[in-house]
């Protein structure tokens, strides 16, 4: 059940300064996230780890990140519920810039491992609180548009990242990446609290948690869909792109391949899926058709990916560039995911999916582990992808439609 208080006065200025502010704040966020994935082969390396303790070590702390991301995304998201959106977004951004500066002086695996669950404690609040804020400041013909540039800035703080590594020692961008997100919290004295938030927040005493939604059946199957929808674009970073060594090894190139490159072009093609995606949305005026042609295009990549085995180096960065198309999914989802709920769960609900979705990689994770001895990484990645994709598919199924919705409204 819902309830719906008087109507709000939205703006229709699509780049004010709480869209610029939390996008860039977004921009440092996803810097510090992938940050591990890109150092990983060259930051283990330094600690004297080599072959299958690499790997291992690697699965290891990439695992603490993931268990970080769940801790935090309900942390943050019942926080920015009961307290409001922007004193999380500035807790978020201190905890995840102090776990960066702390990577930066790491010394052995366990405290390597430690940093990063405290890092994904304080990632897991900036996608989901920001994407709430955007979505309750922007009116509903220009939400889209907003959380375009929001998730936009946030690839491009992944591209940051890889580039960052190239010419900066592993230590030295963990320690930019620390500090970029401390300057950023100067700025967020431009950001305000969302209208909709402080006039529910008046009204409504039960705000935050998933209790609402465990106990409403038609609220659970939506939550659980959402998750599964976006998975194909955590799945393709962390297991395709990071394991990208592994991979091309198991596929016959015996040239030698760099995470760092394969997460570059991967995001590259990201930007273009993302926009692409956008483009469709708003010409087509639905959520649901950019998601859907975004799954059907990762699908017809991935088999490509998996039957037509690259014969070369360029081939396989390539093709794993054209991945990223898929990135579509995670652009419209989450604009999505913010529309599907009442004011007084959405940081709850927002937050949880994409990160619950990003933790999904732990069980990947084991059943890659799983599969590779017995096989090889290409089948373990092939076996795991098409699971998930089917997973998306019917996640999109059980979803609304949600373009245009007005979201000024309470769970109840």
């Amino acid at each position: 059940m819902s309830s719906t208080p008087p109507p709000l006065l939205l703006t229709t200025k699509i780049l004010n300064a709480t869209v610029i502010v939390t996008a860039l704040g977004y921009l440092v966020d996803m810097y510090d996230f992938l940050i591990f994935n890109v150092t990983r082969t060259e930051s283990l390396s330094a600690l004297h780890l080599s072959g299958d303790a690499l790997t291992n070590a690697g699965l290891f702390i990439g695992n603490g990140q993931l268990f970080g991301l769940l801790v935090g995304s309900y942390l943050w998201g019942v926080l920015g519920d009961k307290f409001g959106r922007k004193s999380c977004l500035f807790a978020s951004i201190l905890t995840y810039s102090l776990a960066a500066l702390y990577c930066s002086a790491v010394q052995t695996v366990d405290h390597y491992a430690l940093g990063r669950f405290l890092a994904g404690v304080g990632v897991a609040g900036e996608l989901g609180v920001g994407l709430t804020l955007i979505s309750e400041k922007l009116a509903p013909d220009r939400r889209g548009y907003g959380v375009a540039f929001f998730l936009v800035l946030g690839i491009c703080g992944v591209l940051l990242a890889a580039l960052a590594t190239e010419e900066l020692s592993w230590r030295k961008a963990y320690f930019v990446g620390g500090i970029a997100g401390l300057v950023l919290l100067l700025a967020r004295v431009l950001v305000f609290e969302s209208g909709m938030y402080a006039e529910m927040a008046k009204r409504v005493a039960t705000r935050g948690g998933l209790k609402i939604i465990f106990w409403n059946p038609q609220l659970l199957r939506k939550y659980i869909a959402a998750i599964f929808l976006v998975a194909p674009c955590t799945f393709i970073p962390q297991i395709v792109w990071t394991l990208s060594p592994e991979i091309a090894q198991a596929q016959g190139i015996t040239e030698p391949i760099k995470a760092g490159l394969t997460l570059t072009l991967g995001f590259a093609g990201g930007l273009f899926g993302a926009l692409f995606a956008c483009l469709i949305s708003e010409k087509m005026g639905s959520r649901k058709k950019a998601i859907i042609a975004s799954i059907v295009l990762g699908v017809i990549v991935f088999l490509k990916y998996l039957l037509w085995i690259p014969g070369s180096r360029e081939e396989f960065y390539i093709t794993n560039g054209l991945l990223g198309l898929s990135f579509g999914i995670w652009m419209i989802g989450g604009a999505s995911i913010a529309e599907q709920v009442g004011t007084n769960v959405r940081a709850t609900v927002a937050t949880t999916v994409p990160n619950f979705a990003r933790a999904l990689v732990i069980p990947m994770n084991l059943l890659f582990g799983l599969i590779k001895p017995l096989y090889n990484s290409q089948v373990a990645v092939g076996v795991i992808g098409l699971i998930v994709f089917a997973a998306a598919f019917w996640g999109w199924m059980n979803i609304d439609e949600t373009y245009g919705k007005d979201i000024n409204y309470e769970e109840t």
